[in-house]
């Protein structure tokens, strides 16, 4: 049997004499830089060890009635809820390997060029390492992902609605809106508005005006960047995504305290783009080192109203988020996010098998603090 050979006109006596030359490096070419859980781990929002079938929260959704007083007027003492619960379960990801004894055995000398037993497990904790950088943007409650993390898309889901700015209420999408009605259910409580009662001030649109506390208090705000609205020169990211982004920082942030506001954006490959052709002529492209991704070496990061903008390759394409890493907790039961088990040798299938898995899950403090920019209408 002849050698290995890549000489298309190669002579017979040289393709049964001669090998080929096998270079032993491995070229990882599927790996990606993922910036979400690198940004938690920075900021210690990853913690270990919790236990329990699952874990919930209290959140407190609304504030006693205060009412005139003249020094004389009549009190009247009434009990008052001021608290939800909000909770989720723990959920899992798991990637397998095996090997069999023959395998094994034909591997392990100088035939193999990559001895696959080596570093058996670290290779399955980089596959689901990578895995795990898009699960942080998923929907939770979509069909296909109940066993997965509960990530962004599940306190936004699906808009069909957008909301009238003179205050007139939602109404199916219209480009004249500027932003979406939040429909989710979150962590088991909705994130509609007026869901738990409530009122939005007379005449004016949420997020604009004054909302009673539990009107929005578990409503993410969702920015229709192609609406009319806005003065761009077209109705498209391109022309007017600053003025989008400008408008969801500022309104995120109306009911929050400091640790609230939006410290991060992620934007899509084709938005960042798109900003940057926007901003460039502007001079607004800034960069900080005191912003966590480019501290932790990411260099794609610019500045935009005092927010670190960067792209991430999970992000899907004409989306982008705002975030704050201090309202973001990622939930492991183990004692690391990730749990390596073998190779174990079983006698059975003669077999070499190995798994690395993680039963997790992300928790947000609160929909309110969060936004997502996306072409509703």
């Amino acid at each position: 049997m002849a050698y290995k050979g890549f000489n298309p006109v190669a002579f017979a006596r040289t393709a049964a004499t001669t090998l080929a030359k096998h270079i032993r490096d491995v070229e990882e070419n599927m790996l990606r830089n993922y910036q979400m859980g690198a940004l938690l781990e920075a900021a210690g929002r990853v913690n270990y060890n919790n236990s329990g079938e699952g874990f919930d929260w209290p959140v407190q959704f609304r504030l006693h009635n205060v009412e005139g007083n003249t020094g004389e007027t009549a009190r009247n003492f009434v009990r008052r809820n001021l608290y939800k619960t909000a909770n989720l379960e723990y959920r899992g990801y798991q990637t397998t390997d095996s090997m069999f004894y023959r395998e094994f055995r034909s591997n392990r000398g100088e035939e193999g060029i990559i001895k696959v037993f080596d570093n058996f497990t670290k290779r399955l904790e980089q596959s689901i390492e990578q895995s795990l950088g898009g699960e942080y943007y998923v929907d939770g409650e979509a069909s296909g992902n109940e066993t997965g993390w509960h990530g962004l898309e599940s306190i936004f889901g699906t808009v069909t609605n957008t909301i009238q700015a003179d205050g007139s209420g939602a109404r199916s999408a219209n480009a004249a809106d500027k932003v979406g009605a939040p429909a989710a259910t979150y962590a088991g409580l909705s994130c509609a508005l007026g869901n738990y009662g409530g009122s939005q001030e007379s005449g004016t649109g949420w997020p604009n005006g004054i909302a009673d506390s539990e009107y929005d208090f578990w409503s993410p705000l969702i920015v229709n960047y192609t609406s009319t609205a806005f003065d761009g020169s077209a109705d498209t990211f391109a022309a007017q995504g600053d003025e989008a982004m400008r408008f969801a920082i500022i309104h995120a942030q109306r009911n929050t305290s400091q640790n609230g506001q939006v410290s991060n954006i992620m934007l899509g490959r084709d938005l960042y783009m798109d900003l940057l052709n926007l901003i460039d002529d502007k001079e607004r492209i800034q960069i900080s080192s005191e912003h966590q991704l480019r501290a932790l070496g990411f260099k794609n990061t610019v500045n935009f109203d005092g927010i670190e903008v960067s792209w991430e390759a999970a992000v899907p394409t004409a989306v982008g988020y705002g975030i704050n890493y201090k309202n973001i907790e990622l939930k492991s039961m183990d004692d690391s996010l990730l749990r390596s088990e073998g190779p174990e040798y079983d006698i059975h299938s003669q077999s070499f098998n190995a798994v690395v898995s993680t039963l997790s899950n992300l928790k947000f403090s609160s929909p309110r603090n969060f936004f997502k920019l996306q072409a509703i209408a």
